[in-house]
């Protein structure tokens, strides 16, 4: 069960996002329906932690299994989405992460992800990041600011 909720138009979802960053390139990811770029990763399930989450959801969207090599920011994100003409607002706590690099290998992965859409993932030069279009749009101060984020903490204090 994903940490999220719906609630007529309003949406809550908890995520994890791995950023893969290769030879000054970035993967990202779009759709057939899409006309920007977006983070890899996903809604992170009850009980799983949010580095389990994203290695299983880069794996899913990538087919190459990536390790995190740390936790970069949590970005609390709001923003409107519309789909099959309906607006949703969506309320998001992404924790994003940098996976360990492994070589940048070409990825064909091609996934149906609902409503007719099919994702793709491809690798941007991180040269063109400032002209293309990308969501959420604090990724690029993310990119920018890479090596001075603060480190932050997970703990769970619970019996195993």
């Amino acid at each position: 069960m994903d940490c999220s909720y719906t609630e007529e138009q309003r949406i809550f979802r908890y995520r994890a996002v791995g950023l893969i960053i290769e030879n000054d390139h970035i993967l990202l990811a779009t759709n057939s329906m899409a006309e920007y770029f977006y983070t890899i990763g996903g809604a992170v399930k009850h009980g799983e932690t949010s580095t389990d989450a994203v290695r299983r959801e880069v794996l899913e969207e990538t087919k190459l299994d990536y390790e995190v090599e740390k936790m970069l920011t949590v970005v609390e994100n709001f923003f409107d989405y519309e789909f099959n003409s309906t607006e949703y607002e969506f309320h998001e706590v992404a924790i994003y992460y940098l996976m360990k690099p492994q070589g940048m290998k070409r990825i064909n992965a091609v996934q149906d992800i609902g409503g007719g859409r099919k994702e793709h993932v491809e690798w941007i030069p991180l040269s063109r990041i400032d002209k293309i279009e990308i969501k959420p749009s604090i990724l690029k101060e993310i990119i920018a600011n890479i090596d001075h984020l603060a480190s932050p903490l997970i703990h769970k204090d619970v019996n195993q």
